[in-house]
C-alpha cells in the first residue's frame, strides 16, 4: 500500500479524475443534478472507507460503477420511489460533460437529436449503451456492472446502435 500522503494524492487525482464519469453515470437512474451530485459524493466516501480493499481490486473502475449503480438505486429507494419506472427518466447524454474534441464536430441539433434518440431508448439498452460506447467499457464490464450477462449487452448494444442509426439516417 502506498504511503498515506502519497495515498491521500492518489486519491485526490481519482477524485478528480473519475468525478463527471460517476455523476453522468447517476444521472442515468436519477434525474435531479444535485442529486447526481450527492450520490457521486456517496460514492467516492465508500471508496475512501474501503481503501485498504483498493489494491486488491483489479479493475477499479468498474468497482466504482457498481457502486454508483448500488448508491443510485439505494438513494430511489430512501426516497420512496420504489414504483419509479426506470423508463421514465430522462439520462441526457450530454448531461454533465465538458467539451470533447468530438463534440466540437458535431452540431448542435445533430446532438440535440442524438440525444434525444438516446433517450427513447429502453432503459437497459440506454444503459448498456452508455457503457459500452460513452464510458469505453467492455461487455464483460458493463455486464458485470449491470448484473447481466455479457451477451445480453451485446444484443443491448447492438439494438441500440440499429435504433439510433435508422433514427438518425435522415442526417448522413
Amino acid at each position: 500500500m502506498k504511503s498515506g500522503n502519497d495515498f491521500d494524492r492518489w486519491f485526490r487525482l481519482f477524485v478528480n479524475g473519475y468525478r463527471d464519469k460517476v455523476t453522468r453515470f447517476v444521472s442515468l437512474f436519477v434525474n435531479d443534478r444535485m442529486t447526481c451530485e450527492e450520490v457521486a459524493s456517496d460514492v467516492f466516501v465508500s471508496v475512501w472507507q474501503h481503501r485498504d480493499e483498493i489494491p486488491e481490486i483489479e479493475h477499479i473502475d468498474n468497482y466504482l460503477f457498481i457502486i454508483a449503480k448500488n448508491k443510485a438505486l439505494n438513494r430511489l429507494r430512501l426516497e420512496k420511489h420504489v414504483n419509479i419506472d426506470i423508463d421514465d427518466i430522462d439520462a441526457d447524454a450530454f448531461c454533465f460533460t465538458d467539451t470533447t474534441p468530438e463534440s466540437i464536430y458535431i452540431s448542435k441539433e445533430i446532438a440535440e437529436e442524438l440525444n434525444r434518440a438516446i433517450n427513447e431508448l429502453p432503459s437497459r439498452t440506454r444503459m448498456a449503451f452508455m457503457l459500452v460506447r460513452e464510458q469505453k467499457k467492455t461487455y464483460n464490464e458493463a455486464a458485470e456492472i449491470l448484473s447481466v450477462s455479457p451477451k445480453t449487452i451485446e444484443k443491448q448494444v447492438t439494438s441500440a446502435t440499429t435504433k439510433l442509426r435508422e433514427k438518425l439516417k435522415h442526417l448522413r
